[in-house]
């Protein structure tokens, strides 16, 4: 019988085999690596903008913050989840998973989850952001034609509006997405950069 040390190892290591979007084989990647590149992020823009926040709080909720996905069924494409079938199975599956996971572990999993999915700290709000970068980064370093380039365009502007400290970083991302844009022959429309003007009250 496995201890719960070695229960608990075992679980995580189910990260590593949990596909993202998984009908796009040129954007595939795991859940453990999306997770390891978040805590990166993070760090990096934490220690750059000298943030005023709880760093392990900020580093715990990249951790945590996709830990429901790893029993997530092969059937359910993550870059799908948003339609309204699929985001209501992967909500179930998720937090059967996070409540399985905080009797094995710690209530902190489920703490820390809660926590991200709300978004209301200041730390939450900041690996919301971090996230996002790396789902913006990431269709823009593979030799593929961007998927939903609309929704891509404007997915992440809730997240650096509330996290204001990184949209001059964001701004540069949108100036390269305007590019690949431009390479990829889809309209730029005005709404992509409309995420700036709100921060200074011209609409």
């Amino acid at each position: 019988m496995k201890s719960q040390d070695l229960a608990f190892l075992y679980k995580i290591n189910d990260l590593q085999k949990t596909k993202r979007y998984g009908h796009y084989p040129a954007f595939w990647e795991s859940t453990s690596e999306h997770t390891f590149k978040v805590v990166l992020i993070a760090d990096y823009f934490y220690h750059k903008l000298n943030l005023n926040l709880d760093y392990q709080k900020c580093i715990e909720l990249a951790l945590y913050h996709d830990f429901g996905e790893m029993n997530m069924e092969e059937d359910i494409d993550i870059a799908e989840a948003t339609k309204a079938d699929n985001k209501k199975r992967k909500d179930e599956i998720e937090s059967a998973t996070i409540a399985n996971l905080s009797k094995l572990y710690n209530r902190l999993i489920a703490n820390y989850f809660e926590e991200y999915e709300l978004g209301e700290s200041r730390e939450a709000k900041f690996i919301k952001a971090c996230d996002k970068i790396d789902g913006l980064i990431h269709p823009l370093t593979v030799d593929a034609e961007i998927m939903n380039h609309e929704i891509y365009a404007t997915f992440a502007d809730k997240a650096f509006i509330n996290f204001p400290e990184l949209m001059p970083f964001y701004r540069e991302i949108k100036e390269t997405m305007h590019q690949r844009f431009d390479e990829l022959g889809f309209v730029w429309k005005d709404e992509y950069d409309a995420v700036f003007k709100e921060k200074k009250g011209e609409i």
